[in-house]
C-alpha cells in the first residue's frame, strides 16, 4: 500500500504520495506532472501529484491505495527504472506482553505480534492491554499530520512502529483502533 494525502485544499489539484519513509531522498526526478524523490538504488521514497485528475487521485483528504489502483504512476516509474516498494502501512497486531519502560514510568514496552513475527513498540497509550487486537503503523508509514514512522529507539528501547488512533489517520473519532483476533496481520485501510 501507498498513502496518499490530497493537498487540494490548498494547492489545487495536487497530492503527496508516501511509499516509504525510512529511505533517504539522494535524487529528485521528474517525470511530466509527478516528481519521484528516490534514494541512490532508485527506490521511491515519495511522489509530488500535480495534477490528481490525470492520475486518478480520490477527493479524499488521506487514504491507503494499493499501487494498481495508479496504473499511470506505476508506468510512469516502471519505465525510468524507478522501484516502487507496495508493502503495508498499518496493521492489525496483538498485544503479547506490556511492560513498564525501565526509564519512564508514563511509557510501555509492547511485544506485538502480525502472526509473521514479534516486534516492540514503545507507546504511552492506557488502553493497549495484553491480549487486545489493535492497529499499528509500521516504518515507512506516515499519519495524516506528516509524522514519519521509522524505526529507533525511545529512551534506551528499541521501538518498531507506532499504536494508531482514529485521529492519527484523519477519522473523525477519538480513541485507538482495534480489532479481533481474525484481524491479526491483517492490513488495515484507510
Amino acid at each position: 500500500m501507498i498513502i496518499i494525502n490530497n493537498i487540494n485544499k490548498h494547492f489545487a489539484g495536487n497530492s503527496l504520495i508516501s511509499v516509504d519513509t525510512t529511505l533517504i531522498v539522494s535524487k529528485i526526478i521528474e517525470i511530466e506532472d509527478l516528481v519521484f524523490f528516490v534514494d541512490r538504488n532508485n527506490y521511491v521514497k515519495s511522489i509530488n501529484v500535480l495534477s490528481n485528475l490525470k492520475y486518478g487521485i480520490k477527493e479524499k483528504k488521506f487514504y491507503t491505495a494499493n499501487l494498481d489502483e495508479l496504473d499511470l504512476i506505476k508506468r510512469a516509474a516502471l519505465d525510468n527504472n524507478l522501484i516502487i516498494k507496495d508493502k503495508p502501512k498499518f496493521i492489525y497486531v496483538e498485544i503479547l506482553k506490556r511492560e513498564i519502560h525501565p526509564k519512564s514510568n508514563k511509557l510501555f514496552v509492547l511485544t506485538v505480534s502480525d502472526l509473521q513475527r514479534e516486534f516492540q513498540i514503545v507507546t504511552n497509550t492506557l488502553d493497549s492491554l495484553e491480549g487486545r487486537v489493535l492497529v499499528c503503523a509500521l516504518p515507512g508509514s506516515l499519519t495524516s499530520s506528516g509524522l514519519e514512522i521509522l524505526p529507533g529507539k525511545v529512551m534506551d528501547i528499541e521501538s518498531n512502529g507506532m499504536v494508531v488512533g482514529y485521529k492519527t489517520l484523519s477519522f473523525d473519532k477519538e480513541g485507538l483502533i482495534f480489532g479481533t483476533k481474525e484481524n491479526i496481520g491483517k492490513e488495515f485501510i484507510i
